[in-house]
C-alpha cells in the first residue's frame, strides 16, 4: 500500500520507509519538533495549552473539534481563521498519529500530516 506522503515527498517516504521503525519514529518527531517552532502564533494558540510533541496527549476529539471549527470557519468565509485552524489540526493529527503508529506506513501518514498543515503557511 502506498502512503499519502509517497506522493507529497517521495524522499522521506523512502528514507522512513529504510529505516529501523525507531529510528523513523525519532525522525518524525525532529519534523514535529522542527515545524512546531514555526507555526504562525495564532495556530500555536489553538493547540492545547499543554502541547507537547513527545507527550501523547493529543485526543481524537480535540482533533475533531478543530476540524469542526474549521469546517464552520470555512462556511463562513473566513479564510484567515479557516487556515489556521486546518494547521492546527492536521498538526495535531500528525501528533496523534506519531504515538499511535505502530508501523512505517503509519509514522509515514504521520509526516505527510505534518507537511500537509505546514504547506498552508507557505
Amino acid at each position: 500500500m502506498q502512503s499519502r506522503l509517497e506522493t507529497l515527498d517521495p524522499k522521506l517516504a523512502a528514507e522512513l520507509k529504510s529505516a529501523a521503525l525507531a529510528d523513523a519514529k525519532e525522525r518524525v518527531i525532529s519534523i514535529l519538533s522542527d515545524e512546531l517552532v514555526t507555526l504562525p502564533e495564532k495556530v500555536v494558540r489553538l493547540l492545547p495549552e499543554s502541547f507537547e510533541i513527545q507527550s501523547n496527549s493529543v485526543s481524537q476529539e480535540q482533533i475533531d473539534a478543530l476540524d469542526s471549527r474549521y469546517f464552520d470557519a470555512e462556511e463562513a468565509g473566513n479564510s484567515e481563521d479557516s487556515e489556521a485552524l486546518f494547521m492546527a489540526a492536521r498538526f495535531l493529527s500528525a501528533a496523534r498519529s506519531l504515538h499511535t503508529a505502530v508501523n512505517k506506513f503509519e509514522l509515514c501518514e504521520a509526516a505527510y500530516e505534518v507537511q500537509f498543515a505546514v504547506d498552508h503557511k507557505r
